[in-house]
């Protein structure tokens, strides 16, 4: 889960050892330079430095030009066992791209319009009658982030193995009035996809967990990513830390989550290899019509201060020139970033995070800087920086 505060330190951060055979590429692969791969080890450790990752797992993949895959760390603090890139990890809000998925398919379907009211599938939410469809998926639906409540995150932070139910998330809601008429401003919101779940399971009948797998997972060959009913990790996984909220708290191991508090906005579980091929096809709309993924990519700013722009279309962020998503969830954050001027390809993930720490956007952002900081920055066509 990622609420507005992932928002605006997403954009701050893109501003500003061990394992898989001591970091060998993937076998057959083109390799980048020594000292390519030097620049791009020490950026990746620099970062888990300064926030304290005990492990992270990086993943970079060039068409033309050359590949980088590479764990770091540990996945097990209490055993040592180093981190894997075929661990498995939660990834939080990067499970808002699945949900935006499956309803747009409903749409292809004409089972479900993007200008549909909230308030057919899901009555009781203010503004309902108003809200749409596409409204929920681009951010602009107004309705209150049931993540900043400060009752909310108490419980969770406390534990992340709470009970959480429909009845709870309304009465979150009801404690708040919305944040602003619909349409009328942008704000990242996890109550968005919250609903949109509940929007899934009412049009299809189905479970939403069942709806992914089945419209997503299986047709793409998404073997090792789920939408999980309970709070175990298959096997193998980098177990996920809490340093708490203050620089200087301890690490404390906080792998078991109950996936009903992330819902449709972030309760998915994936690895590195599943996302490298998930991005690439939410990215290039391998599984919508041309047009609704046009509609998908019509980005719109946060208007955030700052050399880099952060926007959102349908589902998928655009930070600079690359787009994808990202996720944090206490225990793990990941990135999935995809560049269309030359297809390349980054996923990260790190195992320790708050429901808003951004060190694997970070991590993923500073790579791209450094393989093609032209085409990143400027939006500029790419042009190589070494290799």
């Amino acid at each position: 889960m990622t609420g507005k505060r992932l928002t605006l330190a997403v954009c701050a951060a893109a501003i500003a050892l061990t394992g898989l055979a001591a970091g060998a590429p993937t076998a057959g692969a083109r390799s980048f330079s020594p000292e390519v791969q030097r620049k791009l080890a020490l950026a990746t450790r620099n970062n888990m430095t300064e926030a304290r990752l005990p492990g992270a797992v990086v993943g970079v993949w060039v068409p033309g030009r050359g590949s980088y895959v590479r764990a770091f760390g540990i996945a097990n603090r209490a055993t040592g066992r180093p981190a894997r890139i075929t661990d498995h990890v939660r990834i939080a809000s990067n499970t808002k791209t699945f949900a935006a998925t499956a309803i747009l398919q409903l749409v292809d379907d004409g089972r479900l319009s993007l200008d549909d009211h909230l308030s057919q599938y899901v009555p009781g939410v203010p503004n309902g009658d108003v809200i749409t469809i596409r409204q929920l998926l681009h951010m602009t639906a107004g309705v209150y982030d049931f993540t900043d409540d400060d009752a909310f995150g108490q419980a969770f932070y406390a534990n992340p193995r709470m009970s959480f139910t429909e009845a709870d998330f309304f009465a979150i809601l009801g404690r708040h009035a919305p944040e602003f008429a619909p349409g009328s401003a942008i704000s990242y919101s996890d109550s968005n996809y919250w609903l949109l779940g509940m929007v899934l399971e009412k049009v299809t009948g189905r479970p939403i967990s069942g709806v992914i797998r089945d419209q997503i997972l299986r047709p793409l060959g998404l073997k090792n990513t789920s939408y999980p009913t309970g709070q175990t990790l298959p096997k193998p996984f980098a177990r996920g830390y809490f340093g708490g909220l203050e620089f200087n708290d301890p690490l404390t191991d906080k792998t078991l989550v109950n996936p009903a508090v992330g819902g449709a906005a972030g309760a998915m579980q994936s690895t590195l290899g599943d996302l490298r091929k998930w991005v690439k096809a939410l990215a290039t709309g391998r599984l919508l019509s041309p047009s609704l993924q046009a509609q998908r990519l019509q980005f719109q700013s946060f208007g955030i201060p700052g050399p880099v722009d952060l926007s959102y279309g349908l589902g998928i962020f655009k930070l600079g020139n690359l787009i994808g998503h990202n996720g944090a969830v206490i225990g793990y954050s990941s990135a999935m970033l995809y560049l269309p001027s030359n297809g390349a390809t980054l996923v990260v993930w790190g195992n320790n995070s708050t429901n808003s720490s951004t060190p694997a956007t970070t991590i993923a952002f500073d790579l791209a800087e450094i393989l093609f900081p032209k085409a990143v920055d400027e939006g500029e066509p790419y042009g190589p920086t070494g290799s």
